[in-house]
């Protein structure tokens, strides 16, 4: 009986005790780090002339159309946003079509136009500078809460690979670019973008931590991999699942109903902002 004891204690301290320990340091280190990047001071305004990586989640259904909607009302500028690129799930082949008919049909018309030799004009041929990229689904309609974890880490995997630029379904980012990461990542909250923020902010906080000075140089001179949350505007008076999990982690956070506005994950994090209709 005593051995047993004693063993059951020489188990609590060498074991659970240690783990303890260093999963509440994981977890202070944590907050304290999403505390430092959601204080982080980024310009408004980037310097004359500076070429734009925007990456753009879409979701099937709802999510992507007031996604467009939204794009289609803030008037989407390719001289700015020099390439963009599109993150569909997998099978969603509502979203790629959607995104090929907007840069086909508003963005190069936008743009349309002919030097005086009849050439097209550099504003004409930005207007066809994106890619769709594919990434599977976090969770499948249906599909077993047990299988679930293992999907998520594989959308997960697939979205970092995104973001560095490596995905097997990109192309080599224009010369222009100052960053291999995107500078700018819009959402309005599929599911597939909790894997995309999350993934935005642990390449972040790993190139801080471990990187080499070249990637120092590229994540703090350029200001990438900078995030924005748009609150569906069928969300009045709640936040959605995605937006509450997604609170803590973005850069901005945009909401288009008053009631919503002001809202944090904890003290000292950003706030919600209220801007208004933004849907068309």
């Amino acid at each position: 009986m005593d051995s047993w004891e004693s063993l059951v204690a020489a188990f609590f301290i060498w074991v659970i005790i240690p783990v303890a320990v260093a999963g509440l340091s994981l977890a202070v280190a944590l907050f304290y780090a999403l505390s430092i990047s959601q204080n982080t001071t980024v310009p408004r305004h980037r310097p004359k002339h500076a070429a734009a990586h925007l990456l753009i989640v879409l979701g099937s259904g709802g999510h992507t159309a007031e996604m467009f909607s939204m794009l289609r009302r803030m008037e989407l500028d390719p001289t700015i946003y020099t390439y963009r690129t599109y993150i569909v799930s997998s099978g969603d082949k509502f979203s790629a079509a959607k995104a090929v008919e907007f840069e086909n049909n508003h963005l190069y018309k936008r743009c349309q136009g002919h030097n005086g030799e009849g050439q097209p004009t550099e504003n004409h041929k930005l207007a066809g500078s994106y890619g769709i990229v594919t990434v599977p689904r976090a969770r499948r309609v249906h599909q077993s809460f047990l299988t679930a974890p293992a999907s998520t880490l594989q959308c997960f995997w697939q979205c970092l690979l995104v973001l560095r630029g490596i995905h097997r379904d990109q192309t080599p980012l224009p010369p222009q670019t100052r960053s291999p990461y995107p500078d700018l990542i819009l959402t309005n909250g599929p599911a597939t973008a909790v894997c995309v923020i999350l993934a935005a902010k642990l390449l972040r906080l790993w190139v801080y931590c471990f990187g080499s000075k070249q990637q120092h140089k590229d994540l703090a001179g350029a200001y990438p991999l900078r995030t924005i949350f748009v609150e569906s505007w069928a969300r009045v008076t709640t936040l959605s699942l995605s937006g509450k999990l997604l609170l803590p982690f973005v850069d901005r956070f945009l909401v288009q109903w008053p009631a919503l506005e002001g809202k944090q994950a904890w003290k000292g994090m950003r706030k919600t902002e209220y801007v208004g209709t933004i849907v068309d």
